[in-house]
């Protein structure tokens, strides 16, 4: 098993954080609602929360598996539709209605979610060998001098 990159494991480590305050919140939530019915719906969303943070760490352990790949996709495609739905839910309303400035603090994380998963779901593909610029040449992607 090959350790990941420096900017993959500060990725993943970024997404198990956020995975575990999304888990903290809703179990805090889940425990707020009076109807059983809600609470338990809820503590379902901080389960998959959990499993979110799980599926980064498996990047964080250095694991390059397409299935996690797949769902760290997934979990990027839900939170991300979450975004959509909700802002467009706005948009028809014509204001924010009883959401109001929490709603947006709360859809701004749903999109760092989205991101952070979208970004951990993408095709690893290594450097071919050999393939490094020659020494003072700048780099036209991050504009390093190698």
């Amino acid at each position: 098993m090959n350790l990941p990159s420096t900017t993959t494991r500060r990725l993943a480590l970024a997404t198990v954080v956020w995975g575990v305050v999304f888990a903290i919140v809703h179990v805090y939530w889940a425990a707020a609602e009076p109807r059983l019915a809600a609470g338990l719906y809820i503590a379902f969303i901080a389960i998959l929360g959990l499993a979110g943070a799980a599926v980064a760490y498996g990047f964080l352990a250095g694991r390059r598996d397409g299935r996690l790949r797949l769902l760290a996709r997934l979990g990027a495609a839900a939170l991300l539709l979450g975004v959509v739905f909700g802002t467009a839910r706005w948009i028809a309303d014509g204001s924010l209605g009883d959401d109001g400035a929490a709603g947006v603090v709360i859809t701004a994380y749903f999109l760092l979610g989205g991101v952070l998963y979208a970004r951990l779901g993408r095709p690893y593909r290594p450097a071919p060998p050999g393939n490094k610029p020659a020494r003072g040449v700048v780099c036209p992607l991050c504009a390093r001098v190698a």
